[in-house]
């Protein structure tokens, strides 16, 4: 083509069809289009591709999920494998036949009925545990009432007894004041020891025994109180506590099965299309060679 154009071009003659150099030198050449379109495209090699596309679905394969809930990465891991199918399914179309095709479809299927069921586990799971949550949750609020109740009531109890028991040592003191009063008035020691109390003396000495006995029975009342109310909480107090213990060591055990990222089945769905792709490109390649050979 370069000697056929150079041979057609007419023959220019004197000076005046001569261009200055540096006119030449300065204009760019230009690429047909064509050449142009032929240089920036290049076809995709059949073999990287497929052994780029073997490297992500082996990577895939080897993925880990470090952290629940794994429903999230199942559903991401699904689309990043298919989209490398479909990647090679368009980069290498010459592979793929109709026995790759349904061994994809199997492998595929099996792995997304495995991962919805693994999903299906773990939704169950997840709800039990907020149950389990939510029961925790109710008993600790129940436990921290119980606790206020309990101190409250208490300080209550005894504020009704200091209330109660001070009238009564008022009482005390006065009625003491006042025999001590009675007992000045006779001064001769000898009427003291030999003259029998007058009434008012009498008087006085049973009012202040009977409120002593009060006092004593009110300190008493107070303590039977105190110790009702002590065991009525300790009861409920470890039944709050026994609840509760069992419902954490419910949600501990509900985290440590929660499922899996079911690594081992992704991994050998993920080597069984390995295998399939990699017989399909030979199948292929040993077409291409028989059609070369008949040819």
């Amino acid at each position: 083509m370069e000697l056929f154009a150079m041979g057609s071009e007419p023959r220019m003659r004197g000076r005046r069809f001569l261009r200055p150099a540096s006119k030449k030198s300065s204009k760019k050449v230009r690429e047909p289009t064509n050449a142009r379109s032929y240089l920036t495209k290049q076809e995709a090699d059949p073999g990287q591709v497929t052994l780029g596309v073997l490297n992500e679905i082996d990577h895939l394969g080897n993925q880990r999920f470090v952290l629940p809930p794994f429903t999230d990465h199942f559903e991401r891991w699904l689309k990043d494998l298919q989209s490398l199918l479909s990647e090679f399914e368009t980069q290498v179309p010459q592979a793929v036949d109709e026995s790759l095709r349904k061994e994809i479809i199997e492998n595929m299927n099996d792995i997304r009925s495995v991962l919805a069921e693994r999903s299906k586990v773990e939704k169950s799971q997840s709800n039990e545990s907020t149950k389990l949550q939510q029961q925790l949750a109710r008993c600790d609020a129940e436990l921290s009432q119980l606790e206020h109740t309990y101190k409250t009531q208490t300080q209550e109890v005894r504020r009704q007894y200091d209330k109660s028991s001070q009238k009564i040592r008022e009482e005390i003191d006065q009625l003491d004041r006042r025999r001590m009063q009675i007992l000045r008035k006779n001064a001769n020691i000898f009427r003291k020891i030999f003259r029998k109390s007058d009434n008012a003396i009498e008087g006085t000495n049973i009012a202040l025994d009977s409120r002593r006995v009060k006092l004593r029975a009110a300190e008493q009342s107070l303590q039977n109180d105190l110790q009702k109310s002590r065991k009525e909480f300790a009861a409920n107090q470890q039944r709050l506590l026994t609840q509760i213990d069992s419902l954490r060591q419910r949600i501990r055990e509900s985290v440590e099965t929660a499922g899996d990222d079911a690594l081992d089945k992704r991994r050998e769905v993920c080597q069984r299309i390995h295998v399939a792709i990699t017989g399909a490109m030979q199948r292929a390649q040993t077409n291409v060679g028989s059609a070369s050979s008949s040819s």
